[in-house]
């Protein structure tokens, strides 16, 4: 199948613990089939699931079977989009939170599990992300396969319905907009910024 005709491939993706897991299941909820090797068990960080395949993190060695994403959802870290193939068309739903909770909830995880990477310099980890995220971004923006839109994890949360209407409208398939409004579990929106 020519490329250009083949169905597109939605990525979810952004920072760690910015609400990739969340979009996940919505979109699973709402019968779009998710890509993911069911290999990472949920647990108390995500007790939905983490909607992870963990052959995305070889994207930069091996990259050939995301061909069978084509009309599904994966996740994709935002540092691994530059290495999608280039023949494949791609609709991103790209996870925006604020950086204060993104590095809490990640400490959060990273202490529970006694990670050597706990306790961080949190500006030098805060500088990274913000440079790091803002870089990719800008690539998003130079590449003709790619369709972008940004989802902000507070929004999402607080208004469910709206960003469900929005974010169906613009992957353009007939989804369960009630399942997936109905599958944002508010409890779990720890370490909020006030």
């Amino acid at each position: 199948m020519n490329p250009v005709d083949a169905p597109a491939i939605t990525v979810v993706s952004g920072m760690p613990r910015s609400g990739t897991s969340l979009m996940m299941r919505m979109l699973q909820s709402g019968g779009l089939h998710a890509l993911t090797d069911e290999l990472r068990a949920p647990d108390r960080h995500n007790p939905y699931g983490y909607f992870e395949d963990q052959r995305t993190k070889r994207l930069a060695q091996e990259s050939a079977w995301i061909v069978e994403a084509q009309g599904k959802a994966i996740k994709v870290i935002y540092r691994l989009l530059p290495h999608l193939p280039p023949d494949h068309r791609y609709n991103i739903l790209l996870m925006e939170r604020n950086i204060e909770e993104v590095y809490a909830s990640q400490q959060a995880m990273l202490k529970s599990t006694e990670h050597p990477a706990a306790g961080q310099d949190r500006p030098t980890i805060l500088r990274a992300f913000e440079r790091d995220f803002d870089a990719v971004k800008q690539w998003l923006t130079r590449q003709a396969n790619i369709r972008c839109m940004t989802v902000p994890f507070r929004e999402l949360v607080d208004d469910p319905v709206l960003w469900t209407e929005r974010i169906a409208g613009f992957l353009g398939y007939a989804l369960d907009r009630g399942r997936m409004a109905a599958s944002v579990d508010p409890a779990l929106y720890r370490h909020r910024v006030r």
